[in-house]
């Protein structure tokens, strides 16, 4: 088993999502991939192959990628997948990047089968609505998520709220602070071509999927606040695709001054880098998040970021003065704060983009790889 200083490392990372799928874990888990084969180490990712995908094995970035077809799809969010005919026996670590879902179960009971040690990364505590949906997840949790952390070699989390949750929720043993990671955009900027009509008025932007986890509805009825009574002074641009965008063309609609609304789609990565350094500021609403690259790449960016208070989030914006926080799921507060972040002097503006810049560059995946790579070498040296 592979544990010296330096030795390559074979990685087996499971995530139940993977590209083509859109997520922030899935982007968590490719980066992290690239750039620990970058290092020289062989990566191996086991996925479900949703949404179903023409190859079931082939290489992305030079790792190595297995999707596995499911059976059915528990809840539409839990794909139930077979691992006959896989093996851990090639793999010097597996890195598990969730608690909960069948792939995740299945995997770990493998490789504890198969000695192979486990590393287990919690990204989020996702928000139910309703007493049987919270009673189903506490019962899974209790059952399922904290025997996953408990049985793993190391555990992760991406900021001190979610260690200071899973203490709550009962986890012992160390815990490893290794917050999400981002690259800077290498595409060279293009303007969306969907951005039209802007002229020379102020832009801000929300760029991440269509979705109620994403705070779309709360960034809409901020909206409406704003152009109540009156020309809001700036236009809105909304990138992105999700299960919300047939509720958003009605919404945007219905919208007063919608003019100035821009709808842009799923943006390529030189239109994203775009948005970031054009925009007057970045719009992130969220009712529930990791630590969302959007934001990280907005820093690096030069934009000031608007970003919801959601565990604890807020302040990693603040503390630097990147940016303005607000009460997630709160509309008027967001208003208020995008009617605050225009209005801002372009000197102040500046002082908000420099701020972010700095703060994100200890964000980078190279920094961040390094510190999930001696957790992997930690691991193999505890366990020889």
């Amino acid at each position: 088993m592979a544990s010296t200083e330096g030795t390559p490392l074979r990685v087996l990372i499971v995530h139940v999502w993977f590209w083509p799928h859109v997520g922030g874990g899935d982007q968590h888990v490719e980066m992290l991939g690239r750039e620990l084969v970058k290092l020289g180490h062989e990566v191996t990712v086991w996925c479900a192959d949703v949404p179903e995908h023409d190859s079931k094995q082939f290489q992305r970035g030079g790792i190595n990628v297995v999707r596995l077809s499911p059976s059915r799809i528990l809840a539409g969010v839990d794909p139930v997948v077979s691992l006959d005919g896989l093996s851990m026996e090639e793999f010097d670590i597996v890195h598990l990047h969730d608690t909960l879902p069948v792939l995740i179960r299945k995997s770990l009971k493998m490789a504890r089968s198969a000695g192979v040690p486990v590393v287990t990364t919690y990204h989020n505590d996702y928000i139910k609505h309703g007493l049987i949906a919270n009673w189903v997840k506490s019962i899974r949790w209790s059952m399922q998520g904290r025997k996953t952390l408990h049985s793993s070699e190391a555990r992760i989390v991406l900021t001190d709220y979610f260690e200071k949750l899973l203490r709550s929720k009962g986890v012992k043993g160390h815990i490893d602070v290794i917050p999400n990671g981002f690259s800077a955009i290498d595409e060279e900027a293009q303007r969306p071509t969907a951005l039209v009509n802007l002229g020379d008025r102020k832009l801000l932007t929300f760029i991440g999927r269509l979705s109620e986890q994403k705070g779309l509805d709360v960034l809409m009825d901020a909206w409406d606040l704003l152009v109540e009574n009156s020309d809001p002074g700036f236009d809105l641009a909304i990138a992105g695709k999700g299960e919300l965008g047939d509720w958003l063309t009605e919404r945007i609609e219905n919208s007063d001054q919608n003019q100035a609304i821009h709808r842009l789609g799923l943006v390529s990565e030189g239109e994203k880098r775009w948005l970031l350094e054009n925009s007057t500021g970045i719009v992130i609403p969220s009712r529930f998040e990791g630590l969302p690259t959007v934001m990280l790449e907005a820093m690096y960016a030069n934009a000031p970021v608007i970003m919801a208070d959601v565990n604890d989030l807020g302040r990693l914006v603040t503390e630097p003065e990147a940016g303005f926080s607000v009460e997630a799921g709160n509309s008027v507060e967001l208003a208020n704060a995008m009617t605050r972040l225009i209005s801002t002097s372009q000197e102040k503006l500046n002082n908000l983009g420099t701020a972010g810049h700095k703060a994100a560059k200890s964000y980078m995946w190279p920094v961040i790889t390094k510190d999930v790579l001696a957790v992997y070498r930690r691991v193999l040296e505890e366990s020889n």
